[in-house]
């Protein structure tokens, strides 16, 4: 079973049982089982300043993946945390359903490097 954080939703009029059903859905669609994954909801301004800090584009984007990579026998494994923010998401016509299958397409990426190093 996923286990799926999900913060600041409801600052955005978005329902959490939804959100978490649309995260679910991607997890099963690349069959990923027993994961742990974080989706947080933010201001545009947030999203800029996360974009500039850890990618030095100085401008706001509709989604940003941090890949934690983190597991152990014992506990479920934690893919990562996306963060979205749902005002960009608007102004690009990109659904809150597409940036999360999006989001966690980017976490397998990262998964794959770092297998392969």
């Amino acid at each position: 079973m996923n286990s799926i954080l999900i913060k600041s939703a409801k600052n955005f009029s978005l329902k959490e049982n939804l959100v978490s059903q649309w995260a679910d859905v991607a997890l099963k669609k690349y069959n990923l089982s027993g994961y742990e994954l974080s989706i947080v909801f933010v201001e545009p301004e947030k999203i800029r300043y996360l974009n500039q800090h850890y990618r030095n584009l100085d401008q706001a984007t509709s989604v940003l993946t941090f890949f934690q990579g983190q597991a152990t026998p014992e506990k479920t494994k934690w893919l990562g945390d996306i963060v979205i923010c749902p005002q960009q998401a608007k102004e690009k016509n990109l659904s809150i359903k597409f940036l999360i299958d999006h989001g966690i397409r980017n976490l397998l990426s990262e998964i794959s490097t770092a297998e392969s190093c």
